[in-house]
């Protein structure tokens, strides 16, 4: 690997090092990288910003040579010379990305309330069919959150991240742990649904509310389900939301063990399935594997 000469060290372990083509008109401008990248054989360069334009003091520092073999080798490179840096390189110019950063955080802020999933409904419905609080069913029932949209938004944004936010604000709020069933009375606001939104319920309560319904017979079956449903292609509408599939999982291993439920797959074969050690992998298989399968790989999702 070719030497790589002392750069100026990021401020923390932890930083981000974001490098952008380098365009004719911003260095024009005069726009000041913190590290430019020059290939002596071809003209072309890449601008670089710690944290995207975090200042550092002193003369910017040049790395050449034949740093352009390949945008990996130059990542590697530069995560050699940054032990701990997240060296993310973008291809195209700085300004377009600033461009696509604020598009979309004008998409973070006029997004609403997303709608619910069909089969997220569905397996609160199967889970709790009366009021999950107070066991009615004389009263209207709705799907009510633990933690309300309001709440889920200033949660994401938080967050160290600002990757992905409407997604992960989304698989946050519809996470099948983050709701369940209440009743609602419209003409003396008297259901139990009125009474969380007034705070009369705490979220201590209704969390546990939500928590003894893992507990109800069949709640296995309709997690297995659940889980079933979400692998195949037709149902994804969303990713994969991997937090609430090993939540699914760790539910139903014990259950499966006690049954005795063999490994099994999904997608024609594309999943392979093993409820009962908590495993889910992807790849290409057949019958054979299911018997074969190497039980040292079944740990995607420990009990």
């Amino acid at each position: 690997m070719d030497q790589v000469p002392d750069l100026p060290r990021p401020r923390q372990r932890g930083d981000q090092l974001s490098l952008y083509a380098s365009t004719a008109s911003e260095e024009a401008e005069g726009v000041a990288a913190t590290l430019v990248i020059t290939d002596p054989r071809e003209p072309r360069s890449v601008a670089a910003w710690w944290n995207d334009l975090v200042p550092f003091e002193g003369d910017l520092p040049q790395l050449e040579g034949d740093v352009f073999a390949a945008a990996r080798r130059l990542r590697t490179r530069l995560q050699h010379a940054y032990p701990g840096v997240d060296v993310r390189l973008r291809m195209g110019p700085r300004s377009a990305w600033r461009a696509r950063d604020a598009d979309r955080q004008a998409e973070w802020e006029a997004m609403k309330r997303p709608p619910l999933p069909q089969r997220v409904e569905d397996l609160i419905k199967q889970l709790s069919p009366e009021c999950s609080f107070c066991g009615t069913t004389a009263r209207e029932l709705q799907i009510a959150h633990i933690v309300d949209w309001p709440q889920t938004r200033r949660l994401v944004e938080a967050e160290p991240s600002n990757k992905d936010m409407p997604l992960r604000a989304t698989l946050t709020f519809h996470n099948p742990w983050n709701m369940l069933r209440l009743c609602r009375d419209y003409v003396h606001r008297s259901g139990c649904h009125d009474r969380q939104e007034r705070g009369e319920i705490t979220e201590q309560d209704v969390r546990a509310a939500r928590a003894a319904l893992d507990l109800l017979p069949g709640a296995d079956r309709a997690y297995g389900a659940f889980l079933d449903q979400g692998l195949q292609v037709g149902n994804r509408k969303l990713p994969i939301d991997m937090n609430a599939i090993s939540a699914a999982m760790t539910r139903l291993v014990a259950p499966a063990q006690q049954d005795g439920r063999e490994s099994y797959l999904l997608r024609q074969g594309s999943i392979l399935v093993d409820r009962a050690h908590g495993s889910i992998r992807w790849g290409n298989y057949n019958d054979s594997d299911l018997r074969e399968a190497p039980e040292e790989d079944r740990s995607a999702f420990p009990s």
